[in-house]
């Protein structure tokens, strides 16, 4: 700490100065340096994508595993980056997360939300009976048919891992598999055809 005290010199006007430049040295100097010169400019706020009536929240309460936690967003990269970087306060204790998103929501013309398809992913969106998908995402352990199997409704066709828990997806349909777009260690989204199943 001595070291960083005298690293930063003047600029640091408490132990949290001196913690911020620790923490994020180029950025923490010129932060503390424009405070310091009275020239610090907020960065513009984005206006909500879509449908303007609607705005996206900053500040929530999480509840996980029966544990409550109060959550605050205190800033973001920018929304072109693949993998942006969002800044929180948890419980009062600044936090940085990084996020990919695969799923985002577009807009219609009378301003409903429509799920657009999830980046990365080649696969059709489930759209007939026979459109095999998942409730949630995970990653896919096992493949159980093969094109041209026969399957009866309620058959498990596919063996997937979702927060930590192995789960068999079914077939909601009897019938006949006729396509397969998944295998083994495969990443899946919920509204992605994993498999299509032609009615017996």
């Amino acid at each position: 700490m001595d070291n960083l005290r005298g690293e930063i010199g003047e600029l640091a006007q408490s132990e949290e100065d001196v913690l911020t430049y620790a923490m994020f040295p180029e950025i923490g100097r010129e932060f503390l340096e424009h405070r310091n010169n009275g020239t610090l400019v907020p960065e513009p706020l984005e206006p909500p994508a879509g449908n303007g009536d609607m705005g996206r929240p900053t500040e929530f309460n999480v509840t996980l595993h029966g544990e409550t936690y109060h959550i605050r967003v205190t800033g973001a990269g920018h929304r072109s980056q693949d993998k942006r970087p969002f800044y929180l306060s948890v419980d009062g204790v600044p936090e940085e997360i990084l996020l990919e998103s695969l799923e985002e929501l577009e807009y219609d013309e009378g301003g409903a939300p429509q799920p657009r398809q999830p980046r990365g992913s080649n696969r059709p969106r489930a759209t007939q009976p026979g459109h095999v998908t998942t409730s949630m995402p995970g990653t896919v352990i096992d493949v159980l048919v093969e094109v041209g199997a026969g399957v009866n409704a309620g058959d498990p066709l596919l063996v997937a891992e979702a927060m930590k828990m192995e789960t068999e997806i079914q077939a909601p349909i009897a019938g006949t598999v006729t396509a397969i777009h998944v295998a083994k260690g495969d990443r899946v989204n919920p509204d992605e055809t994993l498999l299509e199943i032609e009615p017996a």
